[in-house]
């Protein structure tokens, strides 16, 4: 489920995911060469510098990572990364008729639902005391 997808220099793409990882993909083979555990939740965003080695990703939380390059051999651990694919993909079709929607939209819309409920009391309430008075 990727949220949104960028280059990084001419080599590769990456994209956020729902499972809280970073995917970089060789952009030539389209092979995943690259995963980076970078939220417990959602990666929403990612950003890469300009023209430095630094890349910039966010999530649902309060918090902004800045990765950069650091001399130890990163090992790319290829059955992880599948595990990873194959759970996505579960959860995908598991969602495949889920709608989702902005918290603001689900609070305007119960306000709207209340409002509508208590103009309806009120109407009620009216007819109540209109047929006492008769």
């Amino acid at each position: 489920m990727i949220k949104e997808a960028t280059f990084w220099g001419t080599d590769y793409v990456m994209s956020g995911s729902d499972c809280g990882h970073v995917f970089v993909w060789d952009r030539a083979s389209a092979k995943l060469v690259m995963l980076l555990q970078a939220d417990q939740h959602v990666v929403n965003c990612l950003q890469p510098h300009p023209s430095e080695p630094l890349l910039a990703t966010s999530g649902i939380d309060h918090d902004i990572k800045l990765w950069a390059p650091v001399g130890e051999d990163c090992s790319f651990d290829q059955d992880l990364a599948d595990e990873i694919v194959k759970r996505n993909a579960l959860m995908l079709e598991e969602t495949r008729d889920t709608i989702t929607v902005p918290a603001s939209f689900m609070i305007r819309m119960v306000a709207c639902l209340n409002q509508i409920r208590r103009g309806g009391r009120s109407r009620s309430r009216r007819r109540a005391q209109g047929s006492q008075e008769d």
